[in-house]
């Protein structure tokens, strides 16, 4: 626009100095012409700021984060004027967030029409983004004059995690061997992991019978079996950050959402009974059960958008988690806590806990684990598959 005034100001000077030097009807019409020429430009920029209509077409309300979402803006003209250009003050704001946005786009539009122009955005992390046009600058044709307009209507889009296909290879899963439990006299059978023996009773079955055992000892000796149940399988999400900074820290969380997603409809697919455990602002530790999958759906939903946590660390979970109810089972912890020092974290509350146990490890850089430990990387995990 400063080009454009420069411009014309250096053909004001040389119609001025031609018609002084020439001093004729041409010259003089010359100069009259490059005089009015800005206020016609004027005037055919208010005609048409007074015939265009700016309107946003409905955005979806959810989105997955890191997939490509496009923002339609409709430009109605009723004007026979078309202007060279309108710019339009993009917003995608959330104070946690992080979106792609251009912070303006330039549009033409048609006369005696309808123009699409489309915007694209990239949501980098979860959260409720405000999407919407600030305003709206009109230009002349010179270029000389512009007018601003605010648009004040926006609308939200929630940015949610990703469904990824990941090769999360876990340990526990439900045996076939059928475990057959007295309850009031009646028989339940239950799939579970080897726990230990006892005696025969009379609402046991015989394919539990342990018959090496039972003859060396002279009597009916039957194996039980830990059940697999919402008492005993437990995936933990650590939400807490681990580095300076901040962005990379929301990306990393996002990250431990994901993959635990990841898990509870792996557990959920094999038919195990688990309970997603994470911290909220109400507590280090608030724990949902699964055992159907109406369960996980209302479970994941409520889990999917829960915020990065600002203060305490996953210590504090850990004191409020029941690891003797873990005995025979098995928990998973996601987490983007260095993998060594996740171990040593976990170390003291495990050292009278038999059962599997899994780290999953969201970070910026690949880094040297144990064979319990299953590494993903951020490239790795941004880059997955999305449905």
């Amino acid at each position: 626009m400063v080009s454009s005034r420069l411009t014309y100001l250096a053909l004001l000077i040389a119609a001025f100095i031609f018609s002084q030097a020439l001093y004729d009807s041409i010259s003089l019409f010359t100069l009259a012409v490059v005089l009015l020429l800005p206020l016609i430009s004027l005037l055919c920029l208010l005609i048409s700021l007074a015939l265009v209509k700016i309107r946003t077409v409905p955005a979806p309300a959810k989105v997955r984060r890191m997939e490509k979402t496009v923002m339609k803006v409709q430009i109605d003209s009723k004007t026979p004027l078309m202007l060279p250009m309108m710019k339009f003050g993009i917003t995608a704001s959330n104070p946690e967030g992080d979106a792609s946005v251009k912070g303006y786009t330039v549009a033409h539009y048609r006369a005696f029409g309808t123009s699409i122009l489309e915007i694209p955005i990239l949501f980098n992390t979860r959260g409720i983004y405000k999407v919407g046009i600030d305003w709206v600058e009109f230009y002349d044709f010179m270029r000389l004059f512009r007018i601003r307009r605010k648009i004040a209507r926006k609308s939200y889009i929630t940015a949610s995690p990703r469904n990824l296909h990941l090769d999360l290879s876990l340990k526990s899963s439900p045996q076939e061997q059928e475990n057959t439990v007295t309850a009031g006299g009646r028989e339940t059978k239950n799939n579970g992991d080897l726990s230990g023996i006892r005696e025969f009773n009379e609402y046991d079955t015989l394919r539990n019978v342990h018959w090496k055992l039972s003859a060396r000892l002279s009597k009916m000796i039957v194996k039980t079996y830990w059940e697999n149940s919402r008492k005993n399988v437990m995936v933990l999400a650590d939400l807490f950050p681990y580095e300076e900074d901040r962005l990379l820290n929301r990306r990393l969380t996002d990250g431990v959402v994901e993959v635990v997603l990841e898990i509870s409809n792996l557990l959920t697919e094999q038919g195990v009974h688990t309970m997603l455990g994470y911290p909220s602002y109400d507590s280090f530790l608030h724990t949902q059960t699964i055992s159907s999958i109406e369960e996980q759906i209302e479970a994941t939903e409520t889990f999917a958008m829960v915020p990065m946590m600002e203060k305490g660390g996953l210590m504090q979970s850990l004191h409020e988690v029941d690891f003797s109810s873990l005995q025979g089972g098995a928990l998973y912890v996601v987490s983007s806590m260095p993998a060594e020092d996740l171990e040593k974290c976990l170390r003291p509350y495990m050292r009278s806990v038999n059962c599997d146990l899994q780290f999953f490890v969201v970070r910026p850089e690949p880094e040297a684990c144990n064979q319990r430990t299953k590494l993903i990387t951020l490239k790795e995990l941004e880059g997955g598959v999305e449905e």
